[in-house]
């Protein structure tokens, strides 16, 4: 499990300087739950993010104890999802400088099959990106007759609406997204301010340790042009729906 966090934030590491998602698409069956026209609304809450000196120009206003609380609010009201304990993120290596000089540090949480990982400032303590990662052998398989991609993408959904600060009827949208990401040829989408990307490491000597990271992270209008990232709203209303 080590060697998969490593994996994981080896990917998060690469992405601060660009989205350039090392995808695989992968074949999952659609979620119990996904959002609908009329649910594909403006959510966003202006406090959620804030400028920042770093290389992604943005940061959430959350800190890792803020983050927890308010998933572990979300995820009381969601079956199947348990709540995660803020005493548990762990260090992960040494303090990095980013390419704008800004200090930041890497956590983790360990949570059996799924894990979660976050990039956060040094100075702020505020979370610059967060993800959440597993196998990818795990997220295709099933564990007594339901879909682990199900529980997953909840998990991703849940995250991000936390950090993000939306509300809680926009989990069926976010989870639509991260859904959208493992499969169409777009990894990653732009949604309210927000990228979601999913970036993919394969495992050539055993691909069922390959992994794969569902992220959320803000950056400055720019790069997002920059990127040339897929407006979520404007693909979502011309796609035909996932089956």
């Amino acid at each position: 499990m080590k060697k998969l966090l490593i994996s994981l934030l080896i990917i998060s590491t690469v992405l601060l300087y660009g989205c350039t998602d090392n995808n695989k698409s992968i074949d999952v069956e659609q979620p119990e739950k996904i959002a609908t026209g009329d649910q594909i609304f403006s959510a966003k809450n202006e406090n959620a993010v804030e400028e920042s000196d770093n290389v992604n120009g943005m940061r959430f206003t959350l800190t890792l104890s803020d983050f927890t609380e308010k998933y572990n609010k979300i995820a009381r009201r969601t079956d199947g999802i348990l709540a995660i304990n803020k005493e548990k993120w762990k260090v992960n290596g040494e303090t990095k400088i980013d390419s704008n000089g800004v200090e930041i540090r890497y956590y983790y949480y360990d949570e059996s099959d799924t894990n979660f990982t976050a990039t956060v400032e040094v100075q702020t303590g505020k979370i610059m990106n967060i993800g959440c990662g597993t196998t990818m052998s795990n997220f295709v398989s099933q564990d007594d007759d339901t879909n682990n991609s199900d529980a997953i993408l909840k998990k991703s959904a849940i995250m991000a609406a936390a950090v993000c600060q939306f509300p809680t009827d926009s989990l069926d949208v976010l989870q639509d997204i991260f859904y959208r990401t493992t499969f169409d040829s777009n990894s990653s989408f732009w949604y309210q301010g927000f990228i979601f990307s999913l970036s993919t490491q394969e495992n050539k000597s055993d691909s069922e340790k390959s992994v794969m990271l569902l992220r959320v992270f803000p950056v400055i209008d720019e790069l997002k042009d920059e990127w040339k990232i897929t407006d979520y709203e404007v693909y979502a209303a011309s796609a035909p729906a996932p089956t």
